[in-house]
């Protein structure tokens, strides 16, 4: 046991002291993210996108068999990126339907999707390529590499920040542009408006069944944009386990930062710590499975320690009330 801790930390070590390490974990958060941001929209609508692992799953098929048949060095990726994005939208937008005009409680609707579009993508796979496990028999290529110029040049800032797919540096920008539209806009005023209270939004004028079908609908959007992250920038192919509950991880990372965009990404990139670590220290003679395992144990301590947080202050919330009430009825 001592020397399995001793390799441990020997890895811990390595990994701080490599700007490798940091440059994956950028990258590693940002399929992530983008998951985790199509969620915040959704749930600040309060509505609640369970399907997004069903949608990125989905989509992430759909960028590689229409950047292959495209081709890869005719604009392939970026064809099968924009395909992705109208995929993942409709995946959304159905969401609304199925919970909001057939009233079927979106949970369920969620995890319908999530089963669905997962058989769906093996069946289709199969049937369009024959590849049972992959996709290998395509050839769908990669979006390409943005190397900074200057940035590039620095020594270890350069390693870090310079490098990574257009995608991944799009990821991180859609965090100030998602702000933007939730809190300076029309439309994101009316998005919060009907999630905190959809009577008084209904009140005046706002329907609440648009807002929420066009709020699911960005959701699958940023949905099919993460899935086609996966198969056209993390790798150049589809496979069935591609995803690895990297959708429920991004809803995890929504929870956790209150959809509030910024603090979600924060919560990304502290996923992708454990992302990038458990990559990095395979390096070392360490299971591989047991550092597979990683990143969801921490996912569910973060889950656990949120909702202990949000139950103390819904406690202190409600002592609050009791206090103010005893005072009135003192007075």
């Amino acid at each position: 046991m001592g020397v399995w801790f001793n390799e441990v930390f020997a890895a811990i070590g390595s990994a701080f002291s490599n700007p490798e390490f940091y440059f994956m974990i950028i990258q590693s958060a940002a399929p992530i993210l983008l998951a985790a941001l199509g969620c915040a929209v959704a749930q600040k609508a309060s509505a609640t996108n369970m399907g997004m692992e069903g949608i990125m799953t989905f989509t992430a098929l759909v960028a590689v068999l229409v950047s292959s048949a495209v081709g890869a060095t005719a604009g392939g990726p970026w064809v099968g990126l924009i395909a992705a994005m109208i995929v993942g939208s409709l995946l959304g937008y159905l969401v609304s339907v199925f919970a909001y005009r057939l009233k079927i409680d979106i949970t369920l609707v969620g995890i319908a999707l999530n089963l669905i579009a997962t058989g769906a993508a093996v069946y289709l796979m199969y049937t369009l390529t024959g590849d049972r496990a992959t996709t290998t028999s395509l050839t769908s290529g990669n979006l390409p590499k943005v190397f900074i110029p200057g940035l590039n040049d620095i020594p270890v800032i350069g390693k870090i920040f310079s490098g990574h797919y257009i995608l991944t540096y799009a990821s991180y920008v859609l965090v100030f542009v998602l702000s933007f539209f939730i809190f300076k806009t029309k439309t994101g005023l009316r998005i919060r408006a009907v999630g905190e209270n959809p009577n008084a939004a209904e009140s005046v004028g706002i329907s609440s069944l648009k807002i929420k079908t066009i709020s699911l609908t960005l959701s699958g959007l940023f949905g099919g944009i993460a899935g086609a992250y996966m198969s056209t920038c993390y790798l150049a192919l589809f496979s069935s386990g591609l995803i690895a509950g990297r959708g429920f991880v991004g809803l995890a990372a929504c929870m956790m930062g209150s959809a509030n965009p910024g603090i979600v990404c924060l919560c990304c990139l502290a996923f992708g710590v454990f992302y990038a670590f458990s990559n990095f220290a395979q390096h070392f003679e360490l299971s591989i499975y047991a550092l597979g395992a990683v990143p969801y144990v921490v996912v569910l301590i973060g889950v656990v320690l949120y909702a202990v947080y949000v139950r103390k202050k819904e406690q202190k919330r409600l002592k609050g009330l009791d206090s103010e009430e005893k005072t009135e009825r003192a007075a």
